[in-house]
Parts: structure tokens; C-alpha cells; sequence
């Protein structure tokens, strides 16, 4: 096997990052059934966000690649503080749709690719890396340096299953 190489994806990997999301997304939902239609506007999305994304300030891929395949990723968006007097400001890092494809993990490669993010966090000086993991996530943040804070609130502004929200009249 080729050796693992950590890097910033590019606009070459929009297709494997597309497929492993929509990969990802299944694995985590196996009752979602997504029609051919589906697929096509989920793919024309996916496509279009990392186009945007990639080579972007508001974000950074960061890829680990065997060969010409990529075994696992991490999105970042830099989110900048509303600076405050008397103290430097500096950016933190909101990581999501963490992914290692299934026949790759266990072997650390996550683990490795956490580790490159940190470290290179920590060149560019941004203030701190939060994540909202899903419940079988909790354990892999914990083990590679990440607690838990205080709980974070949201406000749901979509309307799903039929529930209504409150109107201002």
C-alpha cells in the first residue's frame, strides 16, 4: 500500500469528497431512502458547495490519501470573533463531517489526521477547534486532547415532520 499522505484537498477531490459524503450520510441513516432524483440534486449541491469552498477563506478540506484514493476527511470553517477591546482576537475552527471510510478505520488514520489539523491550528494561531460529534464520536474526540464544554443552544428555524413553530403576527 502507498503511504498516507496528509494534505488541503483541491478542486480534483470534489468527486470522492461527494461520494464519501453521500456515503457517510447513509451509513449514519440506513432508513433514508435517497431517489435517483435526490441523488443528482445532492450531488449538483455537494459539487457546487465545494467548489465554493475549496481554495476559499471560510474553509480548509484536510484530506488522508493512499495512492490516489482518499481514506478519511475533516471540513473546517474559520469563523472569525467579533473583536473585543484590551484583547487580540483570534479565529477558532468549527470541524465537521469528520469521515473515515469504513475498511480504513481502527488503524489510526483519524487519529493522525486530528493531529496535522492541530498542529496546523496552532501555526496559523486560531484560538481553539469545536466539534459537535454524534454520540460514537464522543470517544474518538475524547482520546485524541478534546472535553467537553459547555453544552451550546440552538434555535431550530426549519420546520420538519409536520411540527408547527410559532408565528409573529
Amino acid at each position: 500500500m502507498s503511504e498516507l499522505i496528509m494534505r488541503t484537498a483541491g478542486s480534483d477531490d470534489i468527486v470522492q469528497l461527494a461520494e464519501m459524503r453521500y456515503d457517510y450520510t447513509l451509513e449514519d441513516h440506513p432508513e433514508l431512502t435517497v431517489t435517483d432524483e435526490q441523488k443528482r440534486d445532492y450531488t449538483d449541491e455537494m459539487h457546487e458547495f465545494l467548489e465554493e469552498a475549496i481554495g476559499s477563506e471560510n474553509w480548509v478540506v484536510w484530506v488522508a490519501e493512499y495512492g490516489s484514493e482518499i481514506v478519511a476527511h475533516a471540513y473546517l470553517e474559520m469563523i472569525r470573533k467579533v473583536p473585543k477591546p484590551g484583547k487580540a482576537t483570534k479565529p477558532f475552527i468549527y470541524m465537521t463531517n469528520v469521515y473515515t471510510r469504513p475498511q480504513h478505520r481502527g488503524l489510526g488514520i483519524g487519529t493522525r489526521l486530528t493531529q496535522v489539523i492541530e498542529q496546523w491550528s496552532r501555526e496559523l494561531e486560531h484560538d481553539f477547534i469545536v466539534v459537535w460529534p454524534s454520540g460514537r464520536g464522543e470517544d474518538f474526540y475524547s482520546k485524541n486532547g478534546y472535553t467537553a464544554c459547555s453544552v451550546p443552544m440552538e434555535l431550530k428555524l426549519s420546520v420538519e415532520s409536520g411540527q408547527k413553530r410559532g408565528s409573529v403576527s
